[in-house]
């Protein structure tokens, strides 16, 4: 048996700025769940952004609502329409939600095609690498 990670890239102690974005995808929410409750922050310092297939797909709505109440924090969702057709984290999608995106640290957690995805996104909206902190799950 072989096992791997976490590595600890996404904790607390690697922020660097207010501001925050998270982006999860599936399994990803676990560890991007426990900094949305924890994070220092409020209002559109902290921002979730979930993608899933269907919102039956969204693990722990309920929480992350509740959450996002409590503390005033922004939860966004990307879920797939009823074509199927996959909403794209691009460049100009952060920009729209987050105006300011070169100024936040990001955490992505979820599958390799969601990190790779985001990460040439967050590069595009002038994020620098130091402050894009990620774990994938292989597919």
């Amino acid at each position: 048996m072989w096992a791997e990670g976490p590595y600890g890239s996404l904790t607390a102690a690697r922020r660097s700025r207010g501001t925050v974005l998270l982006i999860a995808g599936g399994a990803g929410i676990t560890p991007l769940r426990a900094l949305f409750e924890t994070l220092p922050g409020a209002g559109r310092d902290l921002t979730l952004l979930y993608r899933a297939r269907t919102a039956e797909d969204l693990a722990l709505r309920e929480e992350l609502e509740a959450i996002a109440d409590d503390r005033g924090a922004q939860l966004l969702y990307a879920v797939d329409g009823p074509d199927v057709r996959r909403p794209s984290i691009t460049a100009g999608m952060l920009r729209r939600i987050l105006p300011d995106i070169a100024r936040h640290d990001v955490d992505v957690c979820g599958r390799q095609g969601l990190a790779v995805e985001s990460y040439a996104a967050l590069r595009e909206t002038a994020v620098p690498d130091r402050r894009i902190h990620h774990e994938s799950f292989a597919s």
